[in-house]
């Protein structure tokens, strides 16, 4: 059943015609407001408070996605990066399950990666795109948008070919 279940959730990400599906645009998913006053300060799990400093510093600024989120980001080693995902409003503070990790050189070597993004959202949107390899594994282009009180949902995956893959 489980196997059943994947092959279908891959197939909903592929046209008829056997190509992806086009990414969804930022204003295709836009918010009604966005929150203007102080930020909360954040609710910190036992496990978040390894990073504290750099998510409490992050969710001191404005809000950058979704209407009332602020992403505090600090590396993790070169061409990688980890994010906690903050609300303004009551702090509560998402946790990203994975290290975001540049595409292989070999992949952007190839593309026109001058716009090349390892991660975007706006204030405006609950959309966040995700172009990476996430804990240096299944390297694609990853669509969440925001649910309130739930964190990210994966909305869009399309990985890059084999051939790009990490072994």
């Amino acid at each position: 059943m489980q196997k059943i279940l994947c092959l279908l959730l891959a197939f909903s990400f592929i046209s008829p015609t056997g190509t992806p599906k086009p990414r969804p645009k930022f204003e295709d998913y836009p918010v009604k407001e966005i929150y203007r006053g102080a930020p909360a300060t954040p609710q910190l799990s036992k496990n978040q408070r390894y990073f504290r400093t750099r998510i409490r510093e992050g969710a001191k600024s404005n809000v950058e996605f979704a209407g009332h989120y602020t992403i505090p980001r600090w590396g993790c080693g070169t061409g990688c990066s980890a994010i906690a995902i903050v609300d303004s409003i009551t702090g509560q503070v998402y946790d990203v399950p994975f290290s975001i990790v540049d595409l292989p050189g070999l992949w952007l070597e190839s593309h026109d990666s001058t716009s090349y993004n390892r991660i975007e959202f706006h204030p405006n949107s609950q959309l966040m795109k995700i172009d990476a390899c996430p804990n240096e594994k299944d390297c694609g282009f990853y669509d969440y948008i925001m649910v309130d009180g739930k964190g990210l949902k994966l909305i869009r995956k399309e990985l890059l070919p084999k051939k790009f893959q990490p072994e």
